[in-house]
């Protein structure tokens, strides 16, 4: 009975032990378990961390990449507004010196054509004398300069003002084009240009 007891004794005690020995186990895995989900935790941190430092740098360099465009569009802004300044101040001036170069053009032909009236006021009163001839070839001469002068003037013109004016004198198409050694259809070109300007 000794033995029996003895061998119930031993048993519970080896029982006992590979409790203990299980319930070692499992603490030992549940102590694993909370360290590797420590890792996982520290892991997840430094990953979400790290993508965070990424999109800034990325927030940043697209920042600096849309302030340069803007900077560069301003830039841009600016020049084409100063080029378009430049641009109507050279009108302007182009404009002036054209209108001032017509004036005088215009005043010149009526300077021609007053010297030239006077001249002739002058060589009739002269054709009485007996000096009426050299004088009368000193007027004719001075009419030629005052022509060539006028035609000078009409040189300096540009092409468009003469069309123009040849026009207002009474002359048809062709003869402006053959006075001016153009062609027809450009003749007539310039003169519609110049109206739909004038409207």
């Amino acid at each position: 009975m000794t033995a029996f007891l003895l061998a119930i004794s031993l048993l519970l005690n080896i029982v006992a032990f590979l409790a203990i020995i299980l319930l070692f186990l499992r603490q030992n895995k549940l102590m694993e378990a909370e360290k590797n989900q420590e890792k996982v935790l520290v892991e997840m941190e430094d990953v979400i961390s790290s993508y965070l430092i990424q999109m800034k740098e990325e927030n940043d360099d697209f920042i600096n990449k849309f302030s340069q465009i803007n900077a560069k569009n301003q830039s841009s802004e600016k020049e084409k507004s100063i080029r378009l300044n430049t641009e109507r101040k050279n009108a302007e001036n182009t404009a002036d010196s054209d209108e001032k170069s017509l004036r005088f053009a215009r005043a010149s032909v009526y300077q021609a054509s007053k010297a030239y009236k006077k001249n002739l006021r002058a060589s009739e009163e002269e054709m009485n004398e007996p000096e009426g001839l050299a004088s009368l070839k000193e007027t004719e001469s001075l009419t030629q300069s005052d022509s060539s002068q006028s035609a000078k003037a009409e040189n300096t013109l540009s092409i468009e003002d003469q069309v123009f004016m040849m026009k207002k004198q009474g002359l048809n198409v062709e003869d402006i084009a053959k006075k001016l050694g153009k062609g027809k259809t450009e003749i007539e070109l310039m003169l519609k240009f110049r109206q739909n300007q004038q409207e």
